[in-house]
């Protein structure tokens, strides 16, 4: 089984289990963990022999955001390296020492925002390395309008998510640009392409399928105000 698997495995249990009020909170836990990926990613030294990459990760939220998870942090920091530790050795990189996760609150992140400051060594010292991962998914071609897509919650409040790229995969799996953690949804659900001037709708192959305004569809344009539903999850279309 791979990282990417075994961590989609234990945040299953976590929604199965008496933490599933997490899954509430305006920051998923597979969000951080992204984050997390990024960073190492992102920050790599090469030289002859091998590629490392940071070892020490922190993780900063916005003090709203963060209550959700003081409860269970210290299992959540657990999980994280260990799937930053396994990804390591998927990929080939190399790290100075097993990794280490921070999660911690910061005012100065905005709400639902996530930073990510990764370094080469808890310890510090000479080859210590810093970087600061960007809130936003890496980027890809940008759209001028502004497109959302509201998920209808339990509070009868929408959550806005904006649709920032050309191309937008929807699921629960931990590659998606939108993760959606919701039992209804497949890992890989739906995709949102922008082509001939609008955006287009289009179902991958899910478990339970995907609606438009109550229609099953494969494909579909979508138009402003479009009911969408993956699996029974309603999301609402908004291109303005």
């Amino acid at each position: 089984m791979s990282a990417l698997s075994r961590f989609e495995q234990f945040m299953e249990q976590m929604v199965e289990g008496s933490v599933a009020r997490l899954f509430r909170s305006a920051v998923q836990p597979i969000e951080i963990a992204r984050r997390l990926e990024r960073a190492m990613e992102s920050e790599q030294s090469i030289n002859v022999k091998r590629v490392i990459v940071p070892s020490s990760y922190k993780a900063y939220l916005n003090p709203s955001d963060f209550a959700a998870f003081t409860s269970v942090r210290v299992r959540l920091e657990q999980e994280m390296a260990n799937y930053l530790s396994e990804l390591a050795s998927e990929r080939g990189f190399a790290m100075l020492e097993h990794p280490r996760v921070t999660l911690g609150e910061d005012a100065a992140v905005p709400k639902r925002g996530i930073q990510v400051v990764a370094e080469m060594s808890s310890g510090g010292g000479a080859e210590a390395t810093q970087m600061i991962a960007p809130t936003t998914p890496a980027a890809k071609p940008a759209r001028r309008t502004h497109a959302l897509l509201l998920l209808q919650t339990p509070g009868g409040t929408p959550l806005p998510i904006p649709v920032e790229s050309t191309t937008v995969t929807l699921g629960r799996g931990l590659g998606n640009d939108v993760i959606l953690e919701d039992t209804r949804v497949s890992r890989h659900h739906a995709q949102l392409r922008y082509k001939q001037r609008r955006f287009w709708l289009a179902d991958l192959g899910s478990t339970n399928g995907t609606s438009v305004n109550g229609q099953p569809v494969t494909e579909t344009a979508l138009r402003d105000g479009d009911l969408i539903s993956l699996g029974g999850l309603e999301l609402t279309f908004r291109d303005a």
